[in-house]
This record gives structure tokens, sequence and C-alpha cells, in this order.
């Protein structure tokens, strides 16, 4: 005589399917597996970010070589809001501030770093002078543009920038934000002192790694063009005596 084997509702789901509780841990051991996965991917985007900006940045500098060799002078910033790529001379010859955006329709490079944010940028007066050119005399210690780095000042007297260009970083805090169609909008205020100093306008700038202090973040990316190396090519090229 065969034997009769009761029905068990639990038995029978554990034959089918997982319970509603064991459906739960899972996805949560699902979840914490794809933040694991995603953090090196998202890490990984920022510094391709990074690279893609100090790539920029490394080709407008050489493109504001190439700009002096060519006309004897750096061009002017920028000053229009928003930028539109030219820079703003008086008609005295000289810039019309110097300080305000990178020219990068007159250089012919992109005028923005990986975010979207307009590149800054300064130019000392001796150099941007359109009708009063520059010597190599004049040249040595004229700028009074002031770098400073983690350790203090980056650069010494006589050899100061002739110009930085500069990005926002990531926040793009103290920038512009560029919008497809050719608008913009500026970002807010910096909360890093250091950043502060990157956007008041003034001489002086940090160039240092990235940091946070209390909430925080500087992530500023800064390079500058050496006065010694742009009266060395010049004059390898000629174009002074």
């Amino acid at each position: 005589m065969k034997s009769i084997t009761a029905y068990s509702p639990r038995s029978q789901s554990s034959l089918y399917g997982f319970s509603l509780l064991e459906m739960a841990i899972a996805l949560v051991i699902l979840s914490l597996m794809m933040g694991w996965l995603m953090m090196p991917l998202k890490v990984q985007y920022g510094l391709q970010k990074y690279q893609q900006t100090e790539q920029r940045l490394n080709t407008a500098q050489q493109a504001l070589l190439g700009h002096a060799l060519i006309y004897h002078y750096l061009p002017c910033p920028d000053t229009d809001q928003p930028p539109d790529g030219w820079e703003n001379v008086l008609s005295n010859q000289t810039c019309a501030s110097d300080e305000g955006w990178l020219p990068s329709q007159q250089l012919g490079v992109v005028a923005t770093d990986a975010w979207g944010r307009f590149f800054r940028y300064r130019a000392d007066s001796t150099f941007t002078h359109h009708s009063q050119w520059f010597s190599v005399a004049a040249a040595e210690g004229a700028s009074n543009i002031q770098v400073s780095s983690e350790t203090g000042p980056a650069t010494s007297g006589p050899s100061r920038p002739a110009a930085i260009i500069l990005s926002h970083g990531e926040n793009g805090l103290g920038g512009i934000q560029s919008v497809s169609g050719g608008g913009a909008y500026a970002m807010p205020a910096p909360e890093h002192a250091d950043e502060r100093e990157n956007a008041d306008g003034d001489l002086a700038f940090v160039d240092q790694a990235q940091q946070q202090t209390g909430t925080a973040v500087f992530d500023d990316r800064l390079i500058m063009l050496s006065p010694k190396v742009l009266i060395q090519q010049m004059v390898q090229a000629q174009r002074l005596p």
C-alpha cells in the first residue's frame, strides 16, 4: 500500500522559488556588488576628465606661444559676457582688462575644460600691448602675476608667468558654465579659500594638488606660460633680437 505525503505550502515554495525575505537579501547583495563595480568606473570617468582638461590646457599654452611668434604679443583676454572667443582690445591697443577668459576662437583651441567651463585667462600687460612690442630687457622680471603652491611661491620674481590659464575644476565654482546653443551662466562662488583666490580677479593665483578643507574642495587646474620659455622661443624664431 502506497504511503500518502501530506501537502506543505512551505515545502512547495522552497521547491519552486525564493521566499520574499530571500529575494530581498539577494537584491541587497546585488545592489552592493553593483555599487562596488560602479565606484571604479566613476573614478576612471573623473580621471579621464582631468586628463582631458590637462591636455586642453597644454594645447592652449602652445597656442599662446604660437600667437606670440606670429604677432609679437600675447592676445588680450576675452571679457565679453558670455565669452565669444575673441580678445577685447581698446583703441590705444591695450587690453580692455588683464583678466578674463581665454580667446579660444582667436587661438583656434577649445574654449572650455572637460566639464564645459570656460578657461580663465590672465596675461601681464607687458606682453599684450599690440603696438609696443616687448623686448628681452622688458620681459625679464616684468610680470607681477604671482602663483603659490602648497610650499610657498611657485615662481621667483624674474620668472613670474607672462600669462596663466586656469580651469575651475570639476566643481566649477567661480567659473562660467557654457550651455549648448551659445549661452552661459555664472557658477556659484567658491567655498575653498584658495579657489576664491583664483576667482577674485587680482594678481595672485594658487596651483596645488586637489585638497579638501572641511566641506570645501580645491580642484582648480592651472598652467603657466614662463617668460623665459616665451623669450627663448621668440629668439629662436628671430622675433626678438
